[in-house]
């Protein structure tokens, strides 16, 4: 009880004794990927632009109003971007829609000119537009995002200009055809991506994020890089709970790429990837068939099977209501130290019942024996009225004991940063990772093979 009571003033809500018992055994725990270990909710990261075929301005513009009428996070993410950028609401026209699922959009935009008018308002915009408007090409930062701003020297300047005529396209007057998605969605739109282009999106695959292309008019004038970012303190939990020597497991229903990215970022060595809900509660199958307690943390409805299979599961609040009512603890703040905290907090209760339980059986043992007179030849003689007041201390006692849980204390960000994990988060060394896909060896808990893992195995014979 007190225990509990410890955990809710921290943040901590511990669904009865049992969960708070079992945490203390756990001997693996495994992690959600998105909305757990990341934020949860991406983010543009990095740009690259084309800047003397159409102004940053129009871009971004046309950009935010093509991805305003689509419901994909991705599309989400440009968008808060564009408005923090250009410090304005997204009030141009978008007509002639089109989505397809895994490629990307084509639209119609018009009517932005009001928004590359009010971004010129901008102090921020204004600055970088300034330091790219004499045609410099180089690396450059808006709004906290690194953007790679590439001028193919003038090449692509028409003769208007070259007289002192400035572009219709400055002003962010008429309309223009937008594209943006991938690479196989250019290709059906006609578009080639040249080498360099390419690469860069490589680049950033490599690292988890998603590369996206936009094409105005015809031409690809930007890509951008999309991606979810891990918290702040995931390195540090993940770091504290290899210290208490619990095997970390980080599982992702993302491709393999994206998943080793995100576990090079926090520190964990063995990967899920490819992994369906179904294969999140065979997991924790798994390891629970091995006599091996298992932990699990979670925010999504997907994570709802395995949250309750493991022997203890947590959901992170901010998560979805399935979540937490499938969880055995749920942690109020969206913090993964909170988990290192509750693993502690565990502990410190069952070394305190352990420690009142001893003192209890040792008063106990000599109490009764000398109350019943055992040592009254030696002279010891226990009063009735002696006997009732040591009864009542003894239960005194256990529960001042148990009181004593009050007096700790969460550990903190500051306390959990030792010399030790400074040292090795400054050299940023790693194990070798360990990727798997969701349906790698997995086989039903009797030992029987699945039908999938029968048909992959008569495939590679």
């Amino acid at each position: 009880m007190v225990g509990t009571g410890v955990g809710a003033l921290n943040g901590i809500l511990i669904k009865g004794a049992e969960p708070l018992e079992n945490a203390h055994k756990v001997r693996a725990i495994m992690f959600d990927k998105t909305g757990t270990i990341t934020k949860g909710v991406p983010a543009v990261s990095r740009i690259w632009l084309q800047a003397d075929v159409v102004s940053p301005a129009v871009i971004f513009s046309a950009l935010g109003c093509a991805e305003s009428s689509s419901e994909h996070p991705i599309a989400t993410a440009i968008v808060t971007f564009v408005k923090d950028s250009l410090t304005t609401e997204l009030s141009g026209a978008c007509d002639n829609f089109q989505a397809v699922p895994g490629c990307g959009l084509k639209c119609t935009v018009s009517r932005i000119s009001g928004m590359v008018k009010n971004a010129k308002n901008s102090i921020e915009f204004s600055h970088f537009s300034s330091l790219i408007g004499g045609g410099s090409s180089g690396f450059f930062t808006l709004h906290g995002v690194a953007i790679e701003v590439t001028n193919s020297g003038g090449q692509n300047l028409k003769l208007g200009e070259l007289i002192g005529i400035e572009r219709p396209a400055e002003h962010g007057s008429g309309q223009y055809e937008v594209i943006v998605g991938n690479r196989e969605w250019m290709n059906r739109n006609g578009l080639i991506i040249q080498d360099d282009i390419d690469r860069k999106m490589m680049i950033e695959e490599e690292q988890g994020r998603s590369a996206v292309l936009c094409a105005i008019d015809g031409q690809i004038v930007a890509m951008l890089s999309v991606a979810d970012t891990v918290k702040p303190e995931a390195h540090l939990a993940v770091y504290c709970l290899k210290k208490m020597g619990l095997d970390v497991i980080l599982l992702t229903g993302d491709n393999r790429q994206t998943a080793a990215s995100i576990a090079r970022q926090v520190g964990i060595t063995k990967v899920y990837a490819e992994v369906l809900p179904s294969h999140k509660v065979a997991r924790v199958q798994r390891l629970q068939s091995k006599g091996i307690k298992v932990c699990m943390v979670g925010d999504g409805v997907n994570d709802s099977p395995a949250l309750a299979q493991a022997d203890v599961g947590m959901a992170i609040a901010a998560g979805t209501d399935v979540a937490v009512e499938a969880a055995h603890i749920v942690l109020m703040r969206n913090d993964l130290l909170d988990v290192v905290a509750c693993l502690e907090l565990s502990r410190k209760t069952v070394r305190r019942i352990r420690l009142n339980f001893l003192f209890a059986s040792m008063y106990n043992l000599l109490g009764i024996p000398l109350a019943a007179g055992v040592f009254s030849n030696f002279g010891l003689v226990l009063q009735p009225w002696m006997a009732s007041a040591a009864m009542a201390l003894s239960s005194v006692s256990v529960v001042g004991s148990s009181l004593l849980l009050k007096t700790w204390k969460k550990s903190t960000k500051r306390d959990l940063e030792t010399p030790e994990y400074l040292s090795l988060a400054k050299h940023d060394e790693l194990d070798t990772i360990s990727i798997h896909r969701g349906l790698d060896d997995l086989e039903q808990l009797n030992g029987t093979p699945t039908a999938i893992s029968r048909y992959t195995r008569s495939c590679n014979s």
